[in-house]
């Protein structure tokens, strides 16, 4: 009779998979590397080369697409070689210049191996180690005190799935400031006939927190609305789920009322360059000064000083258009930039927001009777390459005139977050167009001189729709934003959003109600200087 023998098992009691000893004794000091059914196998180590590199960057991937290695059914060979990417800003244009000449880079001679002092920009380029190409760890746009308490954290892949649309149309409250009226001839302008743009050092561009606004706490006096905020605020928390770089609101709550505020020194009015782009500017401490023209900072203030310009540059300063009140921020003998503001609001859901909008323009309208048009005037400004030659042409230059959906494209994927808040602050303000400058440099490494290179309209609506913004995601957003804020904070209290500076997303602390008082901060500093003398004097 056959007898049944049970099969042996090992059971792993410490963990998961099989135990350490299962193996046979004469495989176990063999080395093991985790392998898939879909790996390519039949690749022998090559104990014979005679070149050894001791740096890590230098040395080519496991997972590179060298076929020439492997023996596969099909038989294919690619010559190409795929260098190991330790991060995600591996340039495109590098990577394929060096592919063509790595060999011939190894079998240099020792001469061209150590001329360090005769390396040119490119060969300095093409010698630097893959590690620096890291993704830089950025700061945060505030530092996270220790009596700051998380309250919430979304991430942003759940603010991507929000959504509401019972939205009621905008309801206009006041306007208020002077506007002049846009100029059509600049839509002419092109490559060819560029526009110089003149620099506006004389007005005065005025960018009032929401607490600070005198007409805000007038229409929260009255009663009118639950939720206070203006549209540089709000755009960017509705475009929250497309910015990378860290940034932070304060919220104040004031019984049922909810005040969305930035704090002194904010940097959220500020434009940013190429802030989605596959490779962002760097900061400029890590940059040298030839470079630092391009660095995120100079950038930004490139880009801020830009558009203050460009909305004042294509207008007609002889034909103003004045609102029902005059401009609530300018001051006596102050020349003011062209800019009006629409006080506005909407119903969101069991939410009255109340809005400060704003736009730079008006238009006129087809027929005389008919009341002007809003415009909204911004600018993209070109990030040359500074190895440009003298009389080449910046890519804009070239581009810009037979190929602007290209460069539109190109411009839409590296600055996604900064082209939603225009679209949204277009379309909170009512504004029936939104006009798009393109600026460039005259010279590759001058950021004060600049031209207009062209000009593009849009509808707000159809541009939306063009550039893949869902208003309803953008109204969910916010309205989850309101939900949380009453949820967390006290009747009497304050708290603050921010993003992460190197992750997607956003998170809502409890903060003490002193904090970011600037009188805090000022008797801070006399108690400060008062010890200082207290020391001086003692010693």
């Amino acid at each position: 009779m056959v007898h049944f023998r049970a099969p042996k098992i090992n059971d792993n009691l410490e963990g998961w998979g099989p135990p350490a000893d299962l193996p046979p004794t004469k495989f176990r000091d063999i080395p093991y590397a985790a392998f898939s059914k879909t790996d390519r196998l039949g690749k022998a180590a090559d104990w014979t080369a005679n070149v050894r590199t001791g740096k890590p960057s230098d040395r080519y991937s496991l997972d590179g697409d060298e076929d020439g290695l492997f023996q596969t059914v099909e038989g294919r060979t690619n010559s190409k070689f795929t260098a190991a990417s330790h991060g995600r800003n591996v340039r495109v244009p590098f990577l394929a210049r060096t592919t063509s000449n790595f060999r011939d880079f190894r079998n240099r001679n020792q001469e061209e191996r150590e001329r360090p002092k005769k390396w040119d920009r490119k060969d300095h380029a093409f010698r630097r180690r893959f590690d620096d190409r890291r993704r830089e760890l950025r700061k945060a746009s505030i530092e996270v005190q220790a009596d700051w308490v998380l309250k919430e954290e979304l991430n942003f892949s759940e603010l991507s799935k929000l959504s509401f649309s019972n939205v009621s149309e905008a309801q206009d409250i006041v306007s208020c400031g002077v506007l002049e009226y846009y100029d059509k001839t600049n839509d002419r302008i092109s490559v060819k006939s560029e526009k110089h743009l003149e620099r506006f050092e004389d007005r005065t561009f005025h960018y009032v927190s929401t607490t600070d606004d005198p007409v805000i706490r007038e229409i929260a006096s009255q009663g009118h609305g639950k939720i206070y905020i203006t549209a540089s605020i709000l755009s960017l928390l509705m475009s929250a789920s497309r910015s990378v770089y860290s940034w932070d609101i304060v919220v104040h709550r004031v019984g049922d009322k909810l005040f969305f505020d930035k704090r002194e020194g904010s940097m959220i009015d500020m434009l940013t360059v190429n802030e989605t782009a596959h490779d962002p500017p760097k900061d400029e401490k890590n940059l040298s000064r030839e470079e630092q023209v391009n660095s995120m900072q100079s950038l930004t203030i490139e880009a801020t000083l830009v558009n203050q310009n460009f909305s004042q540059a294509v207008l007609n300063s002889s034909q103003k258009y004045e609102l029902q009140r005059p401009n609530p921020f300018a001051e006596e003998d102050e020349r003011v930039a062209s800019v009006g503001y629409r006080y506005r609001k909407w119903t969101l859901g069991e939410y009255e927001i109340v809005v400060r909008t704003e736009f730079d323009a008006v238009l006129k309208p087809a027929r005389e009777e008919e009341t002007p048009l809003f415009v909204s005037l911004k600018a993209l400004n070109e990030v040359p390459d500074l190895n440009t030659k003298p009389g080449s042409g910046s890519d804009w230059r070239n581009k810009l005139d037979s190929q602007r959906g290209a460069v539109f494209a190109t411009e839409l994927k590296n600055n996604a977050a900064k082209l939603t808040r225009w679209t949204l602050g277009s379309f909170l303000c009512g504004a029936d167009q939104l006009k798009l400058g393109f600026v460039s440099r005259v010279s590759p490494r001058d950021n004060t001189n600049h031209v207009i290179l062209g000009i593009q309209t849009y509808k707000p609506r159809e541009f939306a729709a063009q550039i893949g913004l869902n208003l309803n995601n953008s109204w969910g957003i916010f309205l989850q934003l309101i939900q949380l804020c009453f949820k967390h904070m006290d009747e009497e209290s304050k708290a603050v959003i921010m993003k992460d500076p190197n992750k997607p997303i956003i998170r809502l602390y409890s903060v003490p109600e002193d904090a970011f008082d600037e009188d805090g901060d000022a008797e801070k500093e006399e108690e400060e200087e008062e010890e200082e003398e207290i020391t001086i004097r003692t010693e």
